[in-house]
């Protein structure tokens, strides 16, 4: 079996800056800034990718070595990688800093032969069996779904978006964050979804939200992918495609406004729908302007809670110049590479 992927890189480059020195600043009248866009590559689909569970008190998950190019920004895909994986041993899936062991191999025919850190063992027929001393395993191909993947909107929710169309979003003015610029310029695709468009700008909701509970469906369809959900268009649960990375930055982390990281993998492989379920407190103010309470978050990804009443805040990176706000719209960013939504909505709380 190999493992393929369709690659997309765009290159823009000023022809007269190859081989010219540059000052600081730039130069009146001189070159221009050369512009890098990193490469995406497709993710296709994989027999042994994801998840593992059975007898013998570990779990596991399958990881082609060549999916890190969908987690290493800039990696070239290379053809050694073809037909190798890690397998990663945990005690439990979704553990705050769990540090598994590691068993690499390389499929021969049917079956793939793994090693390391004390373990031996084989992936044949879809049993994945190892041993280490007197420990011994036989995990199966699991998928694990999200708990409220494809929950419907319950009544009264406010439905941003259900597949038909994108009425309730527009583009998003790239220097001013609250103002829209024109109808959402993304696609619809089937399975009652909407795919990013590379380059074409994020997205933000008409409707502005204060309190609220949202629910958003996800799939990463490759890498490197970043992207992201914002509530009030300020705080950023974050979106890349880490899946079977020890190091990369988790999904889900409000990494521009809660300096602690919760450390939980939670995230499904590629092509796998997503779920992140937020319960949102928007931060108070007094009658002359002056914050009183911070924003406060409850955000479980795909079941598993990553954050629990959570203080968000100060705003930090691009969403700072906005500040603090009582309401705003929710964004959906766009980084330069496709990522589909789904399924999205809103509960209000009672006035």
């Amino acid at each position: 079996m190999k493992i393929q992927s369709l690659v997309l890189i765009t290159v823009t480059l000023a022809a007269s800056t190859l081989g010219t020195p540059q000052k600081k600043g730039g130069q009146k009248g001189g070159p221009k800034k050369v512009e890098l866009q990193h490469g995406f590559f497709w993710a296709a689909p994989d027999p042994l990718r994801g998840d593992w569970q059975g007898q013998g008190g570990f779990v596991a998950q399958v990881v082609p070595v060549a999916d890190r190019v969908f987690s290493v920004q800039d990696s070239i895909p290379s053809q050694d990688d073809n037909g190798k994986y890690e397998v990663h041993l945990f005690r439990q899936f979704d553990q705050p800093n769990d540090k598994p062991a590691v068993l690499q191999g390389e499929l021969d025919g049917n079956v793939l032969s793994i090693s390391g850190d004390g373990w031996e063992g084989t992936i044949e027929d879809g049993h994945l069996k190892a041993k280490n001393g007197n420990q011994t395993i036989d995990l199966q191909h699991i998928a694990r779904t999200p708990p409220t993947l494809g929950m419907k909107p319950p009544a009264g929710a406010i439905v941003l978006f259900d597949g038909r169309n994108m009425d309730a979003w527009a583009k998003m003015k790239e220097k001013d964050w609250l103002t829209e610029d024109g109808p959402s310029p993304w696609i619809l695709i089937p399975g009652d979804a909407m795919e990013s468009v590379p380059r074409q700008g994020n997205i933000i909701s008409h409707k502005w939200f204060g309190d609220a509970r949202i629910h958003v469906e996800f799939r990463n369809v490759g890498g490197p992918t970043n992207s992201g959900v914002y509530i009030q268009d300020r705080y950023e649960a974050n979106i890349n495609e880490v899946y079977g990375s020890l190091t990369a930055n988790p999904n889900g982390q409000f990494d521009n406004s809660v300096p602690a990281k919760p450390g939980i993998r939670a995230s499904r492989p590629p092509l796998e729908w997503q779920t992140m379920d937020i319960d949102f407190h928007a931060p108070r103010f007094d009658s002359n302007g002056k914050r009183t309470a911070p924003a406060k978050v409850t955000l479980l990804l795909n079941g598993t809670v990553m954050y629990k009443d959570q203080d968000l805040g100060p705003v930090t990176l691009n969403a700072a110049k906005l500040g603090e706000a009582p309401t705003g719209p929710i964004q959906l960013q766009e980084h330069g590479m496709p990522v589909q939504f789904r399924n999205i909505w809103v509960v209000e709380p009672p006035i």
